[in-house]
């Protein structure tokens, strides 16, 4: 009876997993913590209006600096948002915006778009430079406080070099202006 009882014993703890040979096997990935995914549901839609925002160029602006900025913008901001995207799927966070209807800086609303496309010539460029220039200068702001408090290595990475590519567009756009 007693080596049915010790049998049972070290099966129980073997299915638990209490019993391993070797080395405990390696941690995955860092969870991401509530930085990580603030960040996430916030730097997405707001890339998300502000390339939809830069896209309008062509059609209201005569000035080809400020196409040729626009252009860059967006091809930029397009690959960042695949990579945001895919983060925010391994996150397992919905593609909803948490954040619809509300005014934030450097978030890019529906209004904006709205009065965007009803605007040409200098008050597009003027109104279009300001949005973009607001963006990548708030994506610096929110990437500085991910890479200094959030949890996942990658998203942490991933927001080095959003704020990275947010300075180098707040120069583009200066130029532009």
């Amino acid at each position: 009876m007693r080596r049915r009882v010790l049998g049972a014993a070290v099966v129980a703890l073997f299915m638990g997993g209490c019993a391993t040979t070797g080395p405990a096997a390696p941690a995955g990935p860092a969870p991401f913590n509530p930085t990580d995914v603030a960040w996430l549901q916030l730097v997405v839609p707001m890339t998300e209006n502000a390339v939809a925002a830069a896209r309008l160029a062509p059609d209201h602006t005569q000035n080809p600096a400020i196409t040729a900025a626009a252009s860059a913008f967006a091809g930029s901001q397009e690959k960042l948002l695949v990579r945001l995207r895919a983060t925010r799927d391994r996150a397992g966070l919905p593609a909803a915006d948490v954040h619809s209807g509300h005014k934030m800086p450097g978030m890019v609303t529906p209004a904006d778009l709205v009065a965007l496309r009803t605007d040409q010539g200098a008050g597009f460029d003027q109104r279009l430079v300001g949005l973009l220039r607001a963006h990548a200068s708030q994506l610096v702001v929110l990437s500085r406080g991910e890479q200094a408090s959030g949890a996942d290595a990658e998203t942490r990475e991933l927001a080095r070099e959003a704020g990275a590519e947010g300075t180098h567009e707040s120069e583009l756009l200066a130029k532009a202006a």
